[in-house]
């Protein structure tokens, strides 16, 4: 018997030695549950990487890795290197769920970022706060997702403007562009996506249009990823107002274009918000016939702000940051702020830093805010449009930028503008 039992005392010795390693007490917690602390600090991502959304999720993640990149050859995050794990919401809320549920619970991602279809984000958001992980969403704009109904998603905070500062400055543009074309906008037509994106622009802009005494004509939208739009380009010819203010993804803005030369129709001016119009395809299919689009823009290249971080960006990737990457970009940078100021990555920490963290200007030891204003700031609580929202940067503004020789011109606000606004061809 006792030379049995000298014969297992080594395999208890093991055993004893393994549990008490698997049960050693960590940094990191998920969903309340400790997980282990690795040498990285996992940054998850969720955005479209497969299906007709691709294209935006490879621009966004173009951002992710740059400043990815940046931070871990000066040394990481409290001395540990950042890791970027992805995930592939395939543009459909199901899927981005699961992927959400699958960084936290198995890849034991530390933050979240995403999603870039507010629809998404909002899925994601609610398992992002179900097990306490931090998120904030660089691109996401429909407002709803701070309101008074997500007062409670402490865990989840918006970098980006919401859809109504987009289409209020929209607005403001057309007016202020009489000053400069000598021609007044008066009536709009809407051209948009049947998606969410899509209602949020109509809301929005029914929303202004009094105010900047605009009237809107008619409001023509499609099923995504249509084949052919003949139909509502007809509609709009009919309608003829003075601008179509329109929001798409970047097939569907591609075709919508050409099938304006098509029909020989140019109104005095089209005014989209952002998504597909500034993706870097965009231009580069279309040619000369991008011409004198215009956009609301989060980030263009002859903006003072991010002038030298675009050029090494573009060395890279041989194409220019637009607002998408450099959101992205910016989201890196802030939690590397936050992680900083929290010590840690527990999800309770961090959530308290972002809530209290306050960027001038720069990054403490990085660098500018690469975008058109100068702080970030996510505000507990404040009033927007009569409404109630929660923990969006409230110094998130827009600039207009027009396509002028195959290159996106900042044009609006006057005094930050590069060049003057130029007719539709």
């Amino acid at each position: 018997m006792k030379k049995f039992l000298k014969m297992l005392l080594p395999l208890f010795l093991v055993v004893a030695v393994f549990t008490a390693c698997s049960s050693k007490p960590t940094e990191g917690t998920t969903g309340g549950e400790t997980t282990e602390t690795t040498d990285t600090i996992k940054i998850g991502t969720i955005y479209a990487m497969s299906g007709d959304k691709a294209a935006i999720g490879e621009n966004i993640l173009r951002g992710i890795d740059f400043a990815v990149k940046e931070i871990n050859d000066a040394g990481g995050v409290n001395g540990r290197m950042l890791e970027v794990v992805r995930g592939d919401h395939a543009a459909d809320a199901a899927t981005g769920k699961s992927e959400a549920e699958r960084l936290i619970t198995q890849e034991h991602v530390d933050v979240i970022m995403g999603c870039h279809m507010s629809t998404v984000t909002e899925v994601v958001a609610q398992v992002a706060q179900q097990y306490g992980v931090p998120m904030i969403t660089a691109i996401s704009t429909l407002d709803k997702l701070s309101d008074a109904e997500h007062a409670e998603y402490d865990y989840f905070f918006r970098l980006c403007p919401l859809n109504s500062v987009y289409v209020e400055d929209m607005l403001k543009y057309l007016k202020d562009s009489e000053e400069q074309t000598g021609e007044p906008i008066k009536t709009v037509a809407i051209f948009t996506d049947k998606a969410a994106i899509g209602q949020e622009l109509i809301r929005c802009v029914n929303l202004f249009a009094d105010e900047y005494g605009i009237e809107v004509v008619g409001e023509i939208d499609y099923s995504g990823g249509a084949a052919d739009l003949s139909a509502q380009v007809l509609a709009l010819k009919q309608l003829d107002p003075d601008a179509i203010l329109c929001d798409s993804y970047v097939n569907d803005a591609i075709l919508f274009v050409n099938t304006l030369k098509e029909q020989n129709y140019t109104p005095k001016m089209i005014v989209a918000k952002a998504n597909g119009y500034t993706d870097p395809s965009f231009i580069s299919t279309l040619g000369e016939a991008a011409n004198g689009v215009a956009s609301v823009v989060e980030f263009n290249n002859d903006l003072t702000n991010g002038k030298e971080i675009n050029e090494e960006f573009k060395a890279v990737y041989n194409v220019d940051m637009n607002g998408h990457s450099a959101e992205s970009y910016t989201v890196v940078w802030l939690f590397k702020a936050a992680i900083e100021a929290a010590g840690t990555t527990e999800g309770a920490a961090v959530r308290d830093a972002l809530a209290n963290l306050v960027v001038d200007g720069a990054f403490e030891g990085g660098r500018n805010i690469v975008l058109p204003y100068s702080m970030i700031d996510f505000a507990d609580s404040y009033d927007l449009a009569g409404e109630t929202h929660y923990r969006d940067n409230t110094y998130a503004s827009v600039a207009i930028a027009q396509i002028q020789d195959g290159t996106w011109k900042t044009v609006w606000p006057f005094e930050f503008a590069s060049s003057e606004i130029q007719p539709l061809q």
